[in-house]
């Protein structure tokens, strides 16, 4: 989800910002929208006007969202009925909402947080496009002073770097760049865009409820420097209040990943009122940066957790099979690939003698050591216990297949050091070949059983499957 979701807010902004007028940006927001959540409704709407709308017909009546609150999450709609509703202001300044609804499914956490997003980076621009309009009609006009004119400019050029620098982070966030860097980009741009102030990113500590860290901090040159005590005050008051909240020359607002209130994103300057319009628009865009951030790398965590062994960190089973399915998918000549299935001969005796926590820095060791002989292509994996698999691909021959087992029991047949202490092992592998027909299932059995049959004959070395292995005797790992 959160891959996904940066995409389509990446493409959003690169959309928006590219519109020529308040109605084209009102028209391509609906739109894409639409497009992100697969809802049937959405309206943008402001100023008791509908300035775009998909799924109500041509011209929607207002009154249809009159009286709908912001915090409403269902309402009907004449001619479609009940339907699950989203609704976000698009800034603090006006009326106007960025409204979605669906009938199949109420939204998400993540997309209500991509949506929210959505309409902040709407509101500016249309802010943006507006101050555009006016200028032009100004200049027609020939009745607005020169002063005044150079001010409508200088504010539609700040609102395009906002919106540049908000596009630069989303672009980083989208191609998985450390999570570190893009909150560092965070407070840097924040501080490039107002000056003279400090910003700062405050996060719960992990492990810790109650505790607050600075995660990221820059100062500009002039401006105050606050000790990390108050950037954590005040950004604790704008977390427990759960909105924005300002003290003197200190401002700031929650972030979020999801729902769940994570730290704060702390603005310090000098308390100039000519740039308060600034300030908030800088608060509310790069909290909401920094919450897409935090919630697309837990997420990002959490589908990493469920497709890789905890103790290895290789890739384990579920992920594995996938792999190897789309590997017989794509590939229907015979031996483009191959599967090593590989046991460790002496894991029960070093659990037994020298204790699990030494079977598990082993298992640890044999895991890099797969990874260092493997080349880039093939996926190595743990399947459970002391059993690896590897899957070798491309495949050029099955010499290429007997190099590779051969190098992998090289690796592991290479004395390890784990506390102080020499521990030797060895492996046995099997290997099969992929054919027309495979199934992951039979191609996993195959390599087992071959495995099998080179610990039972000879330990410590490769066998490849045969067919006659189907109807010899069975071996049971020791």
């Amino acid at each position: 989800m959160a891959d996904w979701s940066l995409l389509q807010l990446t493409e959003f902004f690169s959309a928006i910002t590219r519109a020529g007028d308040v109605a084209s940006a009102a028209r391509i927001a609906v739109q894409r929208a639409t497009e992100a959540t697969e809802a049937e409704v959405a309206a943008v709407i402001g100023g008791g006007e509908v300035g775009a709308s998909v799924g109500l017909g041509r011209n929607p009546d207002p009154a249809l969202f009159t009286g709908l609150r912001a915090s409403a999450e269902t309402t009907t709609f004449p001619g479609i009925g009940p339907m699950y509703v989203t609704t976000h202001p698009l800034d603090r300044d006006t009326d106007g909402r960025l409204l979605l609804a669906r009938a199949d499914e109420s939204f998400t956490a993540e997309e209500r947080q991509m949506l929210q997003g959505m309409a902040r980076v709407l509101g500016l621009a249309l802010r943006g496009l507006r101050t555009l309009e006016n200028e032009r009609r100004l200049r027609r006009e020939r009745e607005q002073e020169a002063d005044a004119r150079l001010a409508l400019l200088e504010a539609l050029e700040w609102r395009e770097r906002l919106l540049e620098t908000l596009l630069g982070i989303q672009r980083a966030a989208n191609q998985q760049t450390p999570l570190g860097e893009v909150l560092r980009s965070i407070t840097d741009g924040a501080q490039l865009l107002l000056d003279d102030v400090t910003t700062a990113l405050v996060l719960r500590e992990s492990g810790d409820a109650g505790g607050l860290t600075v995660a990221s901090l820059t100062r500009g040159a002039g401006a105050p420097h606050p000790g990390p005590d108050v950037l954590v005050d005040a950004a604790r008051r704008a977390m427990e209040a759960n909105c924005s909240a300002a003290d003197g020359s200190l401002a700031a607002v929650p972030v979020h990943i999801g729902d769940d209130v994570a730290g704060g994103f702390v603005i310090a300057g000098h308390a100039d009122t000519g740039r308060k319009s600034e300030w908030r628009d800088v608060l509310a865009a790069f909290g909401e940066q920094a919450s897409l951030a935090l919630t697309g790398a837990s997420t990002l965590a959490a589908v990493h957790a469920a497709h890789h062994d905890p103790l290895t960190g290789l890739p384990n089973r579920s992920l594995f099979r996938q792999r190897v399915q789309r590997t017989l998918a794509a590939g229907p000549d015979p031996a483009t690939a191959a599967l090593l299935y590989l046991d460790l001969d002496l894991f029960k005796q070093v659990n037994d003698t020298l204790g699990h926590s030494t079977g598990d820095e082993l298992l640890r060791g044999v895991a890099d050591r797969l990874s260092g002989v493997l080349r880039s292509s093939d996926m190595a994996a743990r399947l459970g216990g002391d059993e690896f698999a590897v899957l070798v691909e491309p495949l050029t021959g099955v010499e290429q297949a007997h190099d590779i087992a051969q190098r992998v029991l090289d690796a592991i047949a290479r004395p390890f050091e784990i506390a102080g202490r020499v521990v030797t092992t060895r492996a046995s592998v099997g290997i099969s070949y992929n054919r027309i027909g495979h199934s992951v299932e039979e191609l996993v059995e195959e390599a087992d059983l071959a495995m099998y049959r080179a610990k039972k004959t000879l330990p410590g070395t490769y066998r490849e499957f045969e067919q006659s292995m189907h109807t010899g005797p069975a071996f049971h790992s020791a």
